[in-house]
């Protein structure tokens, strides 16, 4: 589960399957489309969150069919980036018919749950605007005006709506047997157009949003007014490590807490057609499934190779590495396990640890005021 379509080469999975085959760990890959933004947030006056229904009926379909294509209904894998990570999440959360599952650049800690009268106040503006140019409900509109009143109210991204199943989701186990989990060195470039046009007074006061614990985290993520260039890295530093990169340490550090085996790992290969886009949000996909020639890479090439032959284990039941390590994609084709110290020269492990200190609620207004409003795929 990922952003777009999974008809598009990006997502081809058929060197994925090939090379599954050529080793001897054969995988049948089953992709699905969802309903998304309006489409899935539901019209206020009937169910909520339809594109997880979407999902838990293809994961259902897979349960109750893929025995007909040879599979195992035992042996499932649920895999996600991004958006498509923050769904897996919440099926792995709640208990999903899926023995194990991928987290790629993504958990509910990256777009949480949100309470059911904050998305009743967005309904309302959205059915406004459109029976301003329909005069007819949401649930009776055309798509052309669902879109346009979206762009009329400014409204870019839509979120799972709090329901019963996920009441207390921060303290519950993923119901999965084994987990496959990591981020990308630069996920936060989704903000970065938008943070350009901040100056640093405003990034410097919506670090102040932390209250007591603003002074310490301005700090470790070099805030200062007088330096704006430095005020926009420390910004995206900050919405890379509290949305993406603690989320997964927290989560695997958890797993190995409760000797469950996680597999943890780090994406660092860079974009294989502009390194100095680094290895940005959604960069790991084009070398995964490597629908997208890049063997003018030799590097990414190598790395994408690895990548699908660890998940290709993984589905298989087996340890791509050994359970409760680190392991490391790129940079440069290099693929190896890590140390602890070895992590920490790659991920802001001392900032993760303030990070846990502060808590959840000082660390989400800061990304609120950061963030909200300033996402974008055109970076």
């Amino acid at each position: 589960m990922t952003f777009g379509s999974p008809s598009t080469a990006v997502f081809d999975p058929t060197r994925l399957v090939v090379q599954s085959i050529s080793c001897g760990k054969p995988i049948i890959y089953v992709s699905f489309n969802y309903r998304l933004n309006i489409f899935a947030f539901g019209d206020g006056k009937g169910e909520v969150n339809l594109a997880l229904q979407d999902q838990r009926l293809a994961i259902k379909w897979v349960s109750d069919h893929i025995s007909e294509f040879g599979g195992d209904p035992n042996n499932i894998t649920l895999a996600g980036e991004s958006a498509g990570a923050v769904y897996t999440h919440a099926h792995i959360l709640t208990r999903a018919p899926v023995n194990r599952a991928i987290l790629v650049s993504g958990s509910l800690y990256l777009s949480p749950p949100l309470p059911q009268a904050i998305g009743a106040g967005l309904v309302q503006r959205l059915e406004k605007a459109v029976q301003e140019e329909e005069k007819r409900s949401l649930r009776h509109a055309s798509a052309s005006s669902l879109v346009k009143a979206l762009t009329t109210c400014g409204i870019n991204s839509m979120w799972l709506q709090d329901e019963p199943s996920f009441h207390g989701w921060q303290e519950k186990f993923e119901t999965v047997k084994s987990l496959m989990i990591g981020d990308v060195e630069y996920e936060s470039v989704l903000w970065r157009n938008g943070i350009e046009t901040m100056s640093a007074d405003e990034i410097a006061d919506c670090f102040a949003a932390a209250g007591e614990y603003a002074p310490n985290l301005s700090r470790l993520y070099h805030i200062n007014r007088s330096r704006p260039t430095q005020c926009k890295y420390g910004a995206l530093d900050f919405i890379n490590d509290s949305r993406f990169a603690l989320p997964v340490d927290s989560i695997a550090k958890r797993w190995v807490r409760e000797k469950k085996p996680v597999h943890q790992f780090v994406f660092d290969e860079s974009n294989p057609w502009q390194s100095s886009s680094r290895a940005h949000h959604a960069n790991d996909l084009s070398i995964l499934f490597g629908g997208i020639d890049i063997s003018h890479n030799r590097g990414a090439e190598q790395v994408g190779h690895h990548l699908r032959e660890s998940w290709i284990v993984f589905a298989n039941g087996e340890s791509p590495w050994p359970a409760g390590k680190i392991y490391a994609f790129g940079p440069h084709g290099l693929c190896i396990g890590l140390s602890d110290d070895e992590y920490s020269l790659r991920r802001r492990t001392m900032c993760f640890e303030y990070l846990r200190e502060m808590g959840l609620a000082p660390a989400n207004a800061v990304v609120g005021r950061l963030a909200a409003g300033r996402i974008s795929l055109l970076n």
